[in-house]
């Protein structure tokens, strides 16, 4: 069964600025060429001047159009376009972080759970990886398609434990979009219960440090997500919860993040690998 997703939700603040300023354009033709061609929302912010020129609008409008959707870019990131060090830099000094690496967020260290090796969603999992260790070519240099297949299998097994031992309605939704009023795009894994998110997970391959830096937008995201969705009882209800996780990992390196109002807190100076090497497959056969 397969899914198409649909466009990510612009926030409501950049909606309205796009629907002033069409319902104000002083030529009617140009309003019916938008209406004509269905340009709206991300549609409209990913149009460009010459695109617009095909559509048979004139030179000035199509320039002013083109100059407004550029003022809203810079309004507005995709988590996607956080992508140097200076980024991350940014992010974890907006997070109140006293230092420019991950190694200098807060430390927590996690509450682990003892599994049994007869668990069913374990053992499946575990038959899930070696099968899937047996089919590829090999893992040095996999793309991110090959690393998201074993975070998948270790993501939906942790849920159904996790589900089993905490007697709570947790559920995972892939690639949703989680919008803000200055971020927005979808994530790659997102955990749920109830209404709420739960967590965050990016996958990234090659670069931890990145990964952070658009995890950590991503929860902010996601917990301003959370806050609007909450009604007054739920706010001061015992099922409020004033935090969200956030997971970064390449799929065999696994970090964990508390994001708060308040500051955020990491796994960044601590190990939690998991060996997703070909050899654990040839150096065991009987697992296979």
């Amino acid at each position: 069964m397969s899914s198409q997703a649909s466009s990510p939700a612009l926030p409501a603040s950049i909606t309205e600025e796009i629907s002033t300023r069409t319902r104000t354009m002083s030529n009617v033709d140009d309003i019916k060429i938008l209406r004509k061609e269905k340009i709206a929302g991300l549609d409209f912010l990913n149009t460009t001047k010459e695109e617009f020129r095909s559509y048979d609008m004139k030179a000035g409008p199509a320039k002013r159009l083109a100059e407004f959707i550029e003022s809203l870019s810079q309004k507005l990131r995709n988590y996607s376009s956080l992508k140097t060090l200076d980024d991350l830099k940014e992010i974890l000094r907006k997070n109140k972080v006293n230092g420019e690496d991950i190694t200098s967020i807060k430390q927590f260290t996690p509450v682990f759970e003892e599994i049994s090796d007869d668990d069913k969603a374990f053992k499946h999992c575990m038959e899930d990886i070696i099968l899937k260790l047996s089919n590829v070519k090999t893992m040095t240099d996999a793309n991110k398609a090959t690393h998201c297949e074993f975070i998948s299998a270790i993501l939906h097994a942790s849920i159904a434990i996790a589900k089993k031992l905490t007697s709570q309605d947790i559920f995972i939704v892939l690639q949703k979009d989680i919008s803000s009023e200055d971020a927005m795009g979808r994530v790659d894994y997102a955990i749920k219960i109830l209404k709420d998110l739960l967590c965050i997970t990016k996958g990234k391959p090659c670069n931890i440090k990145i990964g952070y830096a658009q995890n950590l937008a991503q929860l902010e995201s996601a917990f301003q997500t959370n806050k609007k969705k909450r009604t007054a009882d739920q706010a001061f209800g015992n099922d409020y919860f004033d935090y969200i996780y956030g997971i970064v990992t390449t799929s065999t390196e696994w970090h964990f993040i508390i994001y708060t109002p308040d500051g955020i807190y990491s796994t960044s100076g601590s190990e939690y690998q998991i060996n997703l090497m070909k050899s654990t497959v040839k150096d065991n056969p009987e697992l296979f």
